[in-house]
């Protein structure tokens, strides 16, 4: 197979980052966003019954909703950019698929690697859960379980070039392999303290709202590039 054009190739992966994103945006916007209200209300009233300081928000509610749809389209338009990048420069590792399925692999390793694998070990939560003194770290455990996430991609990748490109067993071993990186990371990675007065419930429906953003994002962005990269085949041939 030819190969395509880069700029077409990231013009079409760009979009398709955008349109998942704001796909996503939208979503949060009317399903999580009052939901957000709500812990937002309870933490209100347990810093009123001097439960928990008063802090003044650095941001209104107005200008969070703003960044909502703001921050989603920079995402998807980063991580479009980066999956264009990747379906380009990896053809290599897999000769043999066409471009549609290597753009689906490399959309699901990012977003297992990005989004749910993290997730599991370090769940979104609302407005009002876990302790502020620890944000910042967190946030860097948060990162750094994305880090190791696709460390281990690469490594399992570079691992599996090693092996016969003719071998059955070939991908079933990276995959072992994968699996067993995360797994050591998984268990190496500290938990962290989750004390809040907002109600299991609450917490519950906002990680199962977020869950279905992350699948949202990456489902979008993937059907919507492999859609785009056919149509663009189909055209030039």
């Amino acid at each position: 197979m030819a190969d395509r054009p880069l700029a077409q190739i990231l013009k079409a992966a760009v979009l398709a980052g955008l349109i998942a994103g704001a796909l996503t945006a939208a979503f949060h916007f009317f399903l999580t966003e009052p939901v957000i209200d709500r812990a937002i209300a309870i933490e209100g009233q347990a810093r009123a019954a001097g439960k928990m300081p008063v802090e003044k928000p650095p941001v209104s509610r107005s200008g969070q909703r703003l960044g909502l749809i703001a921050g989603f389209l920079l995402y998807g338009a980063i991580w479009g950019l980066v999956l264009g990048l990747l379906s380009r420069f990896t053809r290599g590792l897999t000769p043999t698929w066409s471009d549609s399925a290597r753009a689906l692999l490399l959309a699901l390793v990012l977003g297992w690697s990005v989004a749910i694998y993290p997730f599991l070990k370090y769940p979104a939560n609302p407005p009002g859960v876990g302790d502020p003194e620890t944000i910042g770290y967190r946030q860097e455990l948060f990162l750094t379980s994305i880090g190791l996430a696709l460390l281990g991609a690469i490594l399992a990748l570079i691992l599996k070039s090693y092996l016969p490109r003719t071998a059955r067993l070939a991908w079933p071993i990276t995959a072992v392999i994968y699996v067993a990186i995360l797994a050591a990371v998984f268990a190496a990675l500290p938990m962290v303290s989750e004390q809040s007065h907002i109600p299991a419930e609450l917490i519950r429906e906002f990680r199962a709202l977020s869950l279905v953003g992350h699948l949202i994002f990456w489902g979008v962005m993937a059907g919507v590039f492999v859609w785009l990269r056919r149509n663009a085949s189909r055209s030039q041939g």
